[in-house]
Formats: structure tokens, sequence, C-alpha cells
């Protein structure tokens, strides 16, 4: 099975993404199934961690997490690299729960280095809970991307109403978006990072407090009409 790579950019000098990678993984990690960094790692401040990643919690198989940073149009170039799968029974779901998580984490790391904005659930109530990831590339501008899914004007006109009903409550422009969602019995929430890209803008979406699958229905659809919203 191919590895897992991923390359982001950060507006901070190495050493302070270096900072918030490592100092903060109940951040950086919230998206993946193994919530501290491994003792099994090496550590190269601050250019690169290599890191032996647990196959599961708990787990005895590893595989290799490889993270380098370097300095690039005065910011950070981050560079993930996550090898080691096997063609086993298991391995493809892990597979892309982990890409999933890691396009999360990055997203998440930018946003707490550039403004400070921690992305996880901002309720304690949703701490216990389930949580979907989805993330998709939007061919538009971080701001457009940003107004098309909070200015009320905008959202109904490629939302289908999959937003109906749910709450604003915090928003920075052309980064962020947090709703709090309706429905019973518990409390939910959403969280889309927004992140520039030489293609467009990447989405990192959130769904905190899962309850069903409905939310593996409900926004990579919501993601694909947006990206068609603004082609």
């Amino acid at each position: 099975m191919e590895a897992i790579r991923i390359q982001s950019f950060v507006a901070a000098e190495p050493a302070m993404v270096w900072r918030q990678l490592l100092c903060r993984p109940d951040v950086v990690l919230d998206a993946l199934p193994v919530r501290a960094w491994p003792e099994q790692r090496e550590e190269r401040a601050p250019a690169r961690l290599l890191v032996r990643w647990p196959f599961a919690s708990g787990g005895t198989t590893t595989t290799r997490v490889e993270i380098s940073l370097a300095p690039l149009a005065g910011g950070t170039r981050v560079d993930l690299r996550h090898d080691g799968w096997q063609e086993e029974p298991g391995w493809q779901d892990a597979f892309a729960g982990h890409f999933a998580g890691w396009l999360q984490a990055l997203a998440a790391l930018g946003l707490l280095v550039e403004t400070g904005t921690d992305a996880r659930a901002s309720s304690a109530a949703l701490a216990g809970h389930e949580r979907y990831f989805a993330s998709a590339e939007i061919p538009a501008s971080a701001d457009a991307v940003h107004r098309s899914l909070v200015d009320p004007d905008v959202l109904p006109r490629w939302s289908d109403g999959v937003l109906d009903g749910a709450e604003l409550i915090e928003s920075l422009d052309g980064r962020l978006g947090r709703w709090r969602l309706p429905g019973e019995p518990a409390p939910r929430e959403l969280v889309a990072i927004l992140r520039h890209t030489p293609r467009g803008t990447h989405c990192a979406l959130a769904e905190y407090g899962v309850v069903d699958r409905s939310a593996s229905a409900r926004w990579p659809k919501m993601l694909e009409r947006l990206a068609q919203f603004l082609r």
C-alpha cells in the first residue's frame, strides 16, 4: 500500500511551527486515534520529526510518520509522509481514516500557529462523542469559500438546506467557520478550517457529536455542491 503524503504551508517560521507541533498534540492530533506523540520518535528541531506510529491505539504493530519543516517564501512548508501500511484486512480502513485525520491535523496546525485558534469542539460536552472528518479542494479563494459558508444571502444558493437551523458561533474571515447544529438527543458542532492552496482552498470539515452515519453522507455532498457552485 502506498504512503500517505500531504504538503501544506504555514505563514510562520519553522521554529514557531515546530513548537506548536510538539507542544500541542491535543489540538494537532485531535482527528487521529493517537492523541499524544509516541515516545518512540526522533527529533531534529526545527526540521524533522520521525515517529514510530501504532497501527491502532494501544496496538503493537507500527507504521512510520515523518514530518519535515522547511523555510519557504516567508513561512514554512510542512511535508508529511506516513508509510509502512500493509495489504491486510483492516488496514485499508485505517489508511483512509489516517489520511482524513492527517489532512485535518495539518489544517488545525496551520490555524493554531497563524491565529492561536483551537479548532476542536468548543463544548466540553462533546469531548467524549464520536467525530467525523471530511476534506475537499475548492477551486476558489478562501474568502469566497468563507462567504459562501457564512453569508445568509449566499448560503441558500448552493447548500440545499444542509445548514438550515445551524447557528454560526465563530467566524474568522477566510479561515474558519463554527456552527452549533440542531438536533436531538445530543449537541453537535461543525467546524470548517480553510487553508489557501495553489489550486484554491482546502476545506477541512469536522462534525463533533456524531450519533449515526448520516454525517458521512451529508458533508461530502455539501463540499461537492460548494465546489460546483464556486467553479
